[in-house]
């Protein structure tokens, strides 16, 4: 298989030197190449700039999209996700025979604590979800059998947000009602990209998440007492948004399964990681 991973950075590098272990030839486009592995193929490109991307390589089998926004903002957003694969479509020189396409949790609006699938009615509130959104659905427009891949929060090595803030002074979270939050170690992500690029017959959605959503306050307090501080304060407020429970049945009935199903494998194996840095 040669595989074409436009946007190859943390989960793209992973991703890729997972395929190139088992053999596959791997281009990986990018502004910056310097982080990418050894032995792919590299593609020093913008997707924002037609004029970088008109030697693509001709003989991809298959093309993985999951490019950075340069801010976190609408514009930034609509710029890489919307105008980002319209010029690389534009560019390519032959249809991939399989385009998997890295979005997110957010286009889902549920924020009562609900469990929701690839089966619920996405609704975004947030603009991140919206454009998001409105890449699935542009995507499905122009591409020929798109696998649209929807990731919850990431976390892993240099994706240690929470990590640090459990050991925060003073901290206070939502304890009740429980806010809810769902999470994927980032190598979990990447072998779920994989397991969806070799599956012979993809279905054209997914969700890729861990198996345990967990109360935001759950997880802090694990991490805090992991590395010996004390628990942050808990807040209760009856009018508080909760969050929504994301099932993974659909990915692991295809035959994935997760190195780190919930948050204490993943984060243990992180923090040991650092601590042996």
């Amino acid at each position: 298989m040669r595989v074409l991973i436009a946007g190859c950075g943390d989960v793209g590098n992973v991703l890729a030197a997972s395929l190139l272990q088992d053999g596959h030839v791997v281009y990986g486009l990018k502004r910056d190449i310097s982080t990418l592995p050894d032995g792919v193929k590299a593609i020093g490109a913008d997707l924002l700039n037609p004029a970088t991307l008109t030697d693509l390589p001709q003989d991809i089998d298959s093309l993985v999209f999951m490019p950075t926004p340069a801010r976190r903002d609408q514009a930034a957003y609509e710029d890489i996700f919307i105008k980002g694969l319209q010029n690389l479509w534009s560019a390519l020189k032959q249809v991939p025979a399989r385009t998997v396409l890295v979005s997110s949790t957010a286009v889902f609006g549920e924020n009562n604590g609900a469990w929701v699938n690839e089966e619920t009615n996405p609704g975004p509130t947030g603009f991140n979800g919206r454009v998001l959104l409105k890449m699935e659905e542009l995507a499905s427009r122009i591409t020929r059998n798109p696998v649209v891949v929807r990731i919850s929060g990431i976390y892993g090595p240099g994706r240690e947000r929470l990590i640090r803030l459990a050991t925060s002074d003073g901290l206070e979270i939502q304890q009740s009602p429980p806010y809810y939050t769902n999470r994927i170690h980032r190598d979990d992500a990447a072998a779920a990209l994989k397991h969806l690029l070799e599956l012979e017959k993809p279905d054209s959605l997914y969700v890729a998440t861990d198996d345990l959503p967990a109360p935001r306050y759950e997880v802090v307090e694990w991490l805090a007492k992991a590395q010996g501080c004390a628990s942050p304060k808990g807040i209760a407020d009856e009018h508080a948004a909760r969050g929504k429970r994301i099932s993974n049945q659909k990915l692991r009935d295809s035959g994935f399964t997760l190195s780190y199903p919930d948050y204490r494998k993943g984060y243990a194996a992180v923090m040991k990681q650092r601590s042996e840095a």
